[in-house]
C-alpha cells in the first residue's frame, strides 16, 4: 500500500503545483509583458524490473516565450513608430502652407494683381498705396510660414530631448535587470517576473530606435543599435548626449565604458529616425527654400525699381528687404511712401508705366530654389505638393507598419499572453487529477485498514 499511496501523493504535489500556476497566469491577465507559464511534468521511475513507477513530478516551470516572435514584434514596433513619429510634423506644415490665410501663392497673386491693377493708372495714390499694402501682405506670409517652421523645428527638438531621457532610463534599467537575472540565476531562483519585466523595457526602448538583442549565456542580454552601436552590455548602460552646434542644430553622442563618439542620427530608426526625416528631410529643406524664395523675390522686385523714378523724379528705391539672419522677418517692406514707388522709366513722368510693366512680368520669371528654376507661384506649388506627397506616402507607410505591428503582436500573444479559456480548462482538469488522486490515497489507507483488520 506505501507504493500506492507513495505515487497519490506525488500527484496530489504535482496537481498543487499545477493549480497554483495556473492560479498565477490567470491572476496576470492584463498585466502587460506577462508572459504565461505552464507546468512540465514528468513521470518517475520505479525500483526492481517489476515496479510500475514511482508517480510524477514538476521538472520546471516552463515560461513560455519565442525570441523569434518577440524580435519580430520590437522591429515592427521600430518600423511604426518611425512613421508615426514624423507625420504629426508633415501633417501640421502641410495644413498650414494650404491655408488660404498662410498661402505664399495666394499672397503672390494678390500683389501682381495689384500691380496689374495700377498699371492703367501708375501715378494713382490709392492704388500705390494698394501694392505697398500687398508687399506687407506677402512679407507677413513668408515670416509667418518660416517662424511656424521654425516652431516646429524647436518642438521636434525638444521632442528628441525628451526621448534622450527617455532611452536612458531604459537602457539603465535594463542592465540592473541584467545584472539581477545573472545573479538569480547563477543560484536557480526563478527569473520568470524579471524577464518578463526586462522584455517589456526592450519593447519600450524599440519605439526610439532599430535594436540588435543579442541573449548570453549568463542570462543577460546585449543591446545595440542596428550599427552596432551599443547601448547594453550586462550591467553596463551607455548614456545618449545631445549638444547643440552653432547653426541651432542638435548633435547626438553615446557615452559608453569610459568612451564618448558621436552618433549619425539617419540611421537611428524608430521614432528618433522618424524625427530626423521630419527635420532634415522636410523641415529645414522648407525653410531653405523659403529663404531663396524671400531673397530672390526681393533681389528681382528692387532690381527692376532701380531703373526707375518715382513720382517726384528721384530714382528709384527698394521695396522689399530679405534678412537671411532672421526668423521672424526674413522679408519686410521698406517705409516708403506711395509717391516714392519708382514706377516710371523716365523722370517727371506721372503717367509712364514701363517699370510696372517691367515688375508685372517677374511673375513669369524663373528663379532657383533648391537648385532648380522655377516661377515664384510654381515653386511654392512644387513645395507644397512635395510635402503633400511625403505626408500621404508616410501615412500609407505608418498604416501598413501598423498593421503588421498588429499581427506581431496577435502571434506574441498567441504563445505568450494568458487565454482565460485555456486557463479555465486547465484549472478544472488540474482540480479532477487533486481530486482523483485524493481518492486514490482514501483506497490505499482504506485497502490497509482492511488488511489490518484481517489479522
Amino acid at each position: 500500500m506505501s507504493i500506492l499511496n507513495q505515487i497519490a501523493y506525488s500527484g496530489v504535489r504535482a496537481a498543487q503545483v499545477a493549480l497554483a500556476t495556473t492560479g498565477q497566469n490567470i491572476a496576470n491577465v492584463n498585466t502587460p509583458g506577462f508572459s504565461r507559464l505552464s507546468p512540465v511534468m514528468a513521470s518517475l521511475g520505479g525500483q526492481g524490473g517489476l515496479s510500475i513507477g514511482g508517480g510524477v513530478e514538476i521538472t520546471s516551470i516552463r515560461r513560455l516565450s519565442d525570441d523569434f516572435q518577440n524580435q519580430q514584434l520590437w522591429r515592427a514596433t521600430t518600423e511604426q513608430n518611425y512613421y508615426s513619429s514624423s507625420q504629426q510634423y508633415y501633417t501640421a506644415i502641410e495644413g498650414l502652407m494650404a491655408g488660404e490665410g498662410s498661402s505664399i501663392s495666394v499672397g503672390l497673386d494678390r500683389f501682381f494683381a495689384a500691380l496689374s491693377e495700377a498699371s492703367a493708372t501708375p501715378g494713382s495714390i490709392a492704388l500705390r498705396q494698394q501694392i505697398i499694402s500687398e508687399a506687407s501682405n506677402l512679407s507677413q506670409r513668408f515670416n509667418g510660414l518660416n517662424t511656424n517652421v521654425d516652431l516646429q523645428i524647436q518642438a521636434l527638438q525638444e521632442q528628441r530631448t525628451a526621448m534622450v531621457t527617455e532611452i536612458n532610463g531604459l537602457t539603465s534599467n535594463i542592465a540592473l535587470l541584467n545584472e539581477k537575472i545573472i545573479a538569480a540565476e547563477s543560484v536557480k531562483s526563478d527569473t520568470s517576473a524579471l524577464r518578463d519585466h526586462r522584455e517589456s523595457l526592450v519593447g519600450s526602448l524599440s519605439q526610439y530606435a532599430s535594436l540588435r538583442i543579442r541573449e548570453m549565456a549568463d542570462g543577460s542580454i546585449s543591446v545595440a543599435l542596428a550599427n552596432g552601436q551599443p547601448l547594453v552590455a550586462g550591467n553596463t548602460a551607455g548614456q545618449l548626449q545631445i549638444n547643440g552646434n552653432a547653426n541651432g542644430e542638435q548633435e547626438v553622442a553615446l557615452s559608453f565604458a569610459g568612451s564618448s563618439f558621436p552618433l549619425q542620427q539617419d540611421s537611428f530608426g524608430g521614432a528618433f529616425g522618424g524625427l530626423y526625416k521630419a527635420e532634415y528631410g522636410t523641415l529645414r529643406p522648407i525653410q531653405s527654400d523659403l529663404h531663396d524664395m524671400a531673397s530672390a523675390l526681393a533681389q528681382m522686385v528692387n532690381d527692376v525699381l532701380a531703373t526707375g523714378f518715382d513720382l517726384n523724379g528721384n530714382p528709384g528705391q527698394p521695396l522689399l528687404i530679405y534678412n537671411a539672419a532672421s526668423t521672424s522677418e526674413i522679408l519686410k517692406v521698406n517705409g516708403l511712401t506711395p509717391e516714392e514707388l519708382a514706377f516710371s522709366s523716365a523722370a517727371g513722368e506721372s503717367g509712364n508705366n514701363e517699370v510696372l510693366l517691367g515688375l508685372l512680368e517677374l511673375k513669369n520669371r524663373t528663379i532657383n530654389v533648391g537648385g532648380s528654376q522655377f516661377t515664384l507661384n510654381d515653386a511654392y506649388a512644387g513645395l507644397l505638393g512635395e510635402i503633400a506627397s511625403t505626408s500621404r506616402q508616410n501615412q500609407s507607410d505608418l498604416k501598413s507598419s501598423t498593421t503588421v505591428t498588429q499581427t506581431a503582436q496577435a502571434q506574441r500573444d498567441s504563445v505568450s499572453a494568458v487565454n482565460l479559456d485555456e486557463e479555465g480548462v486547465n484549472l478544472m482538469n488540474y482540480q479532477q487529477a487533486y481530486q482523483a488522486n485524493m481518492k486514490v490515497i482514501t483506497t490505499a489507507n482504506r485497502l490497509f485498514d482492511d488488511m489490518l483488520a484481517a489479522f
